[in-house]
């Protein structure tokens, strides 16, 4: 469990060469790309990124502006196979669009028309009860006449307009709402509109053709939507024949085009220089030898391997290498960020913290069982990505369930095991070992808590960050700090030894508090660097605060492990109410409310305590001896993107 090491590799030549280098990188798989000019800031002068134009952006534009659907590409397909000069790629797609955009459109306006026409057909239901003829209502020139609805409770409103020269005339009042005509004059309209629109007035347009009573005039639309219903479908059997005969070429030239449109964007990640171009990117250790053996093929290039950089302003990517246990859990490590390359992989330890928590947490030998089960079951889809988790911590919680006693809530049910082998302090009842669980909890978080700091100090050294390594809370002083409180409180607890002597509090209290006070020039000292001096005052106070925020998060961290075990009274808790229910309903229903009950508690419990413990993972862990800045090892690649071509399935099929 550790971090990929990685090789930078500097790779030049002669521009004309640039293409294959970037392609032979593509097809590795294992190349992250950087920004040359940023690595090579303050030595690049004379360099300067690639200038020239796109050739393939104007053909992938022409080949997205049809506005394909469900183009037959595999996202993680090879590299094309088919090469197409620019100018075959310019006439192929104009005869191809040509073809499509004069269907596209024809269908696009029919539908629409389709749809106008269908809307209107739902609106003049409202006017079936009119004799009136709409061709002369809505021809008329000497009085303007509009169509649509109101809310009634605005059409009790139009008492207060009796001056102004308008009627409105309900022909319908369904679901809240007023449908019919208003009339006015054409000089008054303007006035007229704007009051209408204040009452909520929604208009409606009615097709210009319609013509006679509504009832005739719905007659005549459904025989325009039957006309353009077919005319629609012969559109896109059309659509469908074209496409079933260019689909295999489209495919092909948009495999093409894309996978060359992005070979030319990775290019200004290079820089150039008169006829030269210089390109930098990092490769696993572990995949060098692989990819030396392609990258010497190309012709006319010349490739360096160095050691990643260490400076504040160039990062190396990162990859983490996990074992077959903590893998699954490196999601969780993503979420929080990544380590630094020269940082700490935490993959290890919070998979095992994790998994030890969720199972004191939720501990139950049925459901635990269950869960693993459920896990195993959805591992075989590889897409599921906490199937792996579910089926660790699922065992964790069958393994403390079992020391428990508690299977599917029946917590006496392994009480006739332990006798028969002589373990008289098992099972441990939650309800009967209480302070047990509380203290057990307790002292469990000051464990961890002690973990991670002495993680930290190992990484701060590495990191030759002697501050923070000896001098901080997280540091030597502080773990001396912390150890030499909670051996006072375990003495108190447990025992009648008094360890508050005069050299104990001088030696392990205070002198690590005042280390701690006076860190910043201690380890400035420690590391032979200046300490950048401020006021007495600022420097006392900042500090004097920072030390009171240290004693408080030793406190609250530690006291925050109490969850673990309510957790514990909160499953047993749970399930013993299930189990009341069950009695409550007598013997033929209580297995069925035995059974709802546990999948119940399973799913809500399980997601709670899943949260919890990731809660304590990032804010009582994690905060101690880690800091998620890296940035992931992203190989480049080129992924086909599905678009979308209307009907791909019958063109299939076809």
């Amino acid at each position: 469990m550790s971090i990929e090491k990685l090789k930078l590799l500097n790779i030049g030549g002669a521009l004309e060469h640039l293409n294959n280098a970037l392609i032979c990188c593509l097809e590795s798989g294992v190349f992250h790309i950087e920004n040359a000019a940023q690595v090579m800031a303050g030595a690049s002068e004379g360099f300067s990124s690639p200038s020239e134009s796109d050739p393939y952006a104007e053909p992938l534009k022409k080949l997205l502006g049809l506005h394909l659907q469900s183009l037959p590409l595999d996202a993680k397909q090879a590299p094309p196979q088919a090469a197409f000069t620019p100018d075959q790629l310019h006439t192929q797609l104009d005869r191809i669009t040509e073809v499509l955009s004069s269907l596209q459109q024809q269908l696009s306006d029919s539908r629409a028309l389709l749809a106008e026409y269908q809307t209107a057909v739902m609106h003049l239901r409202h006017l079936q009860s009119s004799d009136d003829d709409l061709g002369k209502l809505l021809q008329c020139r000497h009085i303007v006449c509009r169509f649509g609805r109101m809310p009634e409770e605005s059409v009790q409103k139009l008492d207060f307009y009796t001056n102004q020269n308008f009627v409105f005339r309900a022909y319908d009042v369904a679901h809240e709402y007023a449908w019919g005509f208003y009339f006015c004059l054409p000089e008054q309209s303007k006035t007229v509109d704007g009051i209408m629109k204040a009452l909520l007035f929604e208009e409606f347009r009615i097709p210009a053709f319609v013509h006679g009573t509504p009832e005739q005039a719905l007659s005549d639309l459904e025989q325009e939507i039957t006309r353009l219903q077919q005319e629609v479908s012969s559109l896109e059997q059309q659509m469908d024949t074209v496409l079933s005969a260019e689909l295999p070429l489209l495919a092909d030239m948009y495999r093409f085009i894309k996978y060359q449109h992005e070979v030319h964007k990775l290019r200004s990640q290079c820089v150039v220089s008169q006829n030269k171009f210089c390109l930098l990117g990092y490769v696993p250790i572990s995949e060098l030898e692989a990819f030396r053996k392609k990258i010497e093929k190309v012709p006319g290039i010349v490739v360096s391997y160095e050691d990643p950089p260490d400076t504040e302003t160039i990062h190396p990517p990162v990859r983490l290498r996990n074992g077959w246990f903590s893998r699954p859990f490196s999601m969780f490590v993503e979420m929080y960020g990544l380590p630094g390359y020269h940082g700490f992989n935490p993959t290890g330890l919070l998979a095992i913290t994790y998994t030890l928590l969720f199972g004191i947490m939720f501990g139950d030998l049925g459901q635990g069982l269950l869960m693993a089960v459920i896990g195993l079951l959805m591992s075989r889809s590889k897409k599921i990505a906490l199937a792996p988790i579910l089926t660790r911590i699922g065992f964790s919680s069958a393994v403390f369930g079992f020391f428990y006693g508690s299977v599917f809530g029946y917590e006496h049910l392994l009480d006739p095991f332990f006798e028969s082998i002589g373990l008289s302090f098992l099972p441990l009842h939650a309800m009967e070992h209480t302070t047990l669980f509380i203290y057990g909890a307790i002292g469990l978080g000051a464990a961890i808590m002690l973990l991670a700091i002495l993680v930290n100090i190992i990484v701060k050294f590495r990191q030759r960050d002697y501050a923070d390594a000896v001098f901080g809370n997280n540091g030597i002083m502080g773990a001396v700090f912390f150890s030499a409180i909670l051996a006072v409180l375990v003495c108190m607890l447990m025992t009648d030894i008094n360890l508050l002597t005069a050299p104990y509090i001088l030696c392990l209290l205070v002198l690590p508090l005042v280390c701690m006070f006076f860190r910043e020039p201690l380890g400035a000292f420690l590391a032979h660097k200046p300490f950048h001096k401020t006021t007495v005052g600022d420097f006392i106070a900042s500090n004097f605060f920072e030390c009171f925020e240290f004693l408080l998060g030793y406190a609250t961290n530690m006291l925050s492990f109490i969850r673990v075990g309510g957790f514990v009274f909160s499953h047993a808790g749970l399930m013993s109410v299930v189990m009341v229910l069950a009695d409550m309903v007598g013997k033929g229903a209580s297995p069925i409310v035995v059974i709802i009950g546990n999948l119940f508690v399973m799913g809500l419990e399980g997601l709670i305590v899943g949260i919890q413990v990731l809660r304590l993972e990032f804010y009582e862990i994690f905060s101690r001896c880690y800091d998620g800045d890296g940035k992931p090892f992203t190989p480049i690649a080129v992924t086909y993107d599905e678009f979308e071509i209307s009907h791909a399935n019958t063109a299939n099929e076809s």
